[in-house]
């Protein structure tokens, strides 16, 4: 009899040891859980840290190449970054995050930290302005051959680059020639519009044709410097 009585009680003293190790496994689980949230958290964060040095590291590099930029042409500029940029149906859509809330408007020379010309402001909202990009088939710049006298017109062509029009069969021009702004008409002088790619002579015509790589064919989006129109420096 007391054999089968204790048995019963055996038994229930494994399934309690059992449960115990159970919820004490169940807690262990919970508890390494949470451990890997706190440590994901943690990494998070770190990232976060890491990321932002890394934009500081960015800024200050850009502000560094950007210094000679407003005593160079003695206008004032405005720091900003191009956010969207990619070709509609009517051209390139160029948007950038600074608008006349910051004093920009229509007709502003927007270049990169090197001195790359990207194009114009073609329209100013509050915080947003729309930029017409070097390539874009409405957009011009009086140019020239850089250490040359040869000089013309550069315009857009979209996924052709640009042109340099009015180069007679005389004009002194080869491929890898650098192409900057004269600063014969609302640009800056000495901007890098782009590369000289080819140049087709043809001695029945009065012109060469010249087609130009822009310098900024590999940029698409980021930190821009916008030259205002005004030429007093606050």
């Amino acid at each position: 009899m007391t054999r089968m009585i204790g048995k019963p009680a055996s038994y229930a003293f494994v399934k309690m040891e059992n449960i115990k190790f159970f919820t004490a496994s169940l807690l262990g689980i919970r508890n390494t859980v949470t451990e890997n949230q706190d440590l994901k958290k943690e990494n998070l964060f770190l990232l976060s840290q890491l990321a932002e040095l890394n934009d500081l590291k960015d800024e200050n590099n850009f502000l560094r190449k950007a210094l000679d930029i407003p005593s160079r042409f003695n206008r004032k500029v405005v720091y900003a970054n191009i956010y969207s940029y990619h070709l509609g149906f009517n051209g390139y859509d160029v948007l950038l995050n600074k608008g006349t809330d910051d004093e920009i408007s229509e007709g502003d020379v927007v270049t990169t930290e090197e001195g790359l010309l990207v194009g114009r402001v073609d329209k100013a909202h509050d915080d947003f302005s729309r930029i017409l990009v070097v390539n874009d088939i409405n957009f011009s710049v009086t140019a020239r051959i850089l250490n040359s006298d040869t000089a013309g017109i550069a315009r857009g062509s979209l996924n052709q680059g640009l042109y340099l029009d009015l180069i007679t069969q005389s004009d002194q021009v080869k491929e890898g020639d650098i192409l900057v702004s004269s600063g014969l008409d609302l640009f800056p002088p000495a901007l890098i519009i782009g590369i000289v790619s080819h140049v087709e002579i043809n001695e029945t015509d009065l012109f060469k044709k010249v087609k130009v790589r822009p310098a900024i064919e590999d940029f698409k989006a980021g930190k821009v410097l916008v030259i205002r129109k005004k030429q007093d420096v606050d």
